[in-house]
């Protein structure tokens, strides 16, 4: 089968430059919306996709321990990719960041699959665990904590992708 129309979407979507929401309801180029496009995207060319949800860190070998500090402690760190069966097999095709990152640590994702995803996975979910941390983003109390402590991080972290080249 010719996969090369479910590549080019791939391609598209990841030289997208990496970023993070401000704010509750914002889109961004960050994982999370990355990943759900490229879903639907692959899922209207016949693919079957799904979603995957796992803990994770922000790398302080890569990105400076000052942005990273300012996140508090009990706010969970978390990462979104998709999966595409291609020929029988299941694929991690993680978007979330654009090649030109390669050359500062960072990890980044292949159409033809890779092992590991953009971030480290310290506790990938169950589907039932995906589905039960995407229900608390329904709760605008959770949301605006989220968004209101870890605000200066998340800004912090935007900035600084907008500057790498």
């Amino acid at each position: 089968m010719d996969h090369s129309l479910a590549k080019k979407a791939f391609e598209e979507i990841q030289a997208r430059p990496y970023s993070l929401s401000p704010a509750a309801g914002v889109p961004s180029n960050n994982c999370y919306f990355k990943g759900v496009e490229l879903i639907q995207r692959l899922a209207v060319m016949g693919y079957a996709v799904r979603g995957r949800v796992g803990e994770t860190y922000w790398d302080k070998a890569i990105i400076p321990a000052p942005i990273v500090d300012l996140l508090p402690a009990d706010i969970l760190v978390t990462h979104f990719y998709p999966e595409v069966m291609v020929d029988g097999v299941w694929r991690i095709v993680d978007p979330s960041f654009q090649p030109s990152l390669a050359k500062y640590g960072f990890n980044i994702g292949a159409w033809e699959g890779t092992e590991s995803t953009c971030f480290p996975i310290t506790k990938l979910y169950t589907q039932e665990e995906a589905l039960a941390y995407q229900q608390k983003w329904f709760d605008p109390v959770y949301q605006n904590d989220f968004f209101e402590r870890g605000g200066p991080c998340w800004r912090a972290l935007d900035q600084w992708f907008a500057g790498l080249k």
